[in-house]
């Protein structure tokens, strides 16, 4: 079964938004701005798969609770969608609403955007989301990384504290803090509760092996040539705690095109099995309550 562990099915206004953004950014993007969920699915289907995470954020406190309710709605209407909540720094009650999104709802976890929501995702004012989580040993999803794209950064010395802190919560690193793959292979060598989401990393080391001169005027392709001897490493003995996915509409190409990015590194077959699949469905029978999420 494919896995797709990163999609955004969301409200016909931020999809709009979103798509506008992509294609300011690639401006052959072949996503519309009009997808509908059964636009997504339907291309995500095309490409195999038949299960995917999907994840809202709210951009403005005052969306968390509609987004989140949207969230619950799609994963009822579309049984192949396992959805996630969200919060934003200035949701009141964090502890609350993480419960509210996973006993009430039924979703699988917290997921949150820091570089586009605009916040540390990594401080202590997330710290009650965070003992809740772990209370109830649900993941907390977040992004990192691409902090050139973003023009942003994040206290990564107080991820390594979360990690510590709070062993119980299972942590995704969506991207897999690209390019910092030496210290995305040493957490994970270090914490057993750590999962990466190696989504538009895998494009993006595509695109830097096929082109290097490309980005050797750009900091970012320093940072990645400092990094590359442990880039195909991670993938492969970590692989039982990676997952992979296209983050459609809004992802570098459409789906079949991630997914040739990744097949394009050739990577040994059991590697490949875990990323498109069998690691997403392991993660949901462990840490989201059963595959049937």
């Amino acid at each position: 079964m494919i896995v797709d562990s990163h999609v955004h099915i969301l409200p016909p206004s931020r999809t709009r938004g979103l798509v506008r953004w992509i294609h300011r950014i690639f401006p052959g993007h072949p996503s519309s701005e009009d997808m509908t969920a059964d636009q997504v699915l339907e291309d995500l289907a095309a490409c195999g798969v038949e299960k995917v995470f999907n994840f809202v954020f709210p951009l403005k406190e005052e969306e968390t609770e509609p987004l989140n309710a949207f969230s619950r709605e799609v994963a009822s209407a579309y049984p192949d969608v396992t959805g996630f909540g969200s919060l934003h720094a200035k949701t009141p009650r964090k502890e609350e609403v993480t419960e509210r999104c996973i006993a009430e709802y039924g979703l699988a976890g917290i997921k949150l955007h820091p570089y586009v929501q605009l916040f540390e995702a990594f401080s202590p004012t997330f710290e009650p989301m965070f003992s809740k989580l772990e209370e109830l040993a649900r993941p907390f999803v977040v992004h990192t990384g691409f902090d050139v794209f973003y023009r942003q950064t994040q206290d990564l010395d107080y991820l390594r504290g979360i990690l510590e802190g709070h062993p119980g919560m299972p942590v995704v690193l969506v991207h897999s803090l690209f390019p910092r793959f030496t210290l995305a292979y040493e957490l994970m060598s270090e914490y057993p509760q750590l999962y990466l989401d190696m989504t538009n990393s895998v494009s993006a080391m595509r695109w830097y092996r096929e082109s290097p001169g490309k980005w050797t005027s750009h900091e970012e392709g320093r940072q990645i040539a400092e990094n590359l001897d442990h880039f195909e490493p991670l993938l492969e003995e970590f692989s039982s705690r990676t997952m992979f996915g296209t983050d459609h509409p809004a992802g570098m190409g459409s789906p079949a095109q991630v997914y040739a990015d990744l097949d394009w590194f050739g990577l040994p077959a059991a590697t490949v099995e875990d990323l498109k699949g069998r690691t997403a469905l392991d993660f949901l029978e462990k840490h989201c309550g059963g595959d049937g999420l």
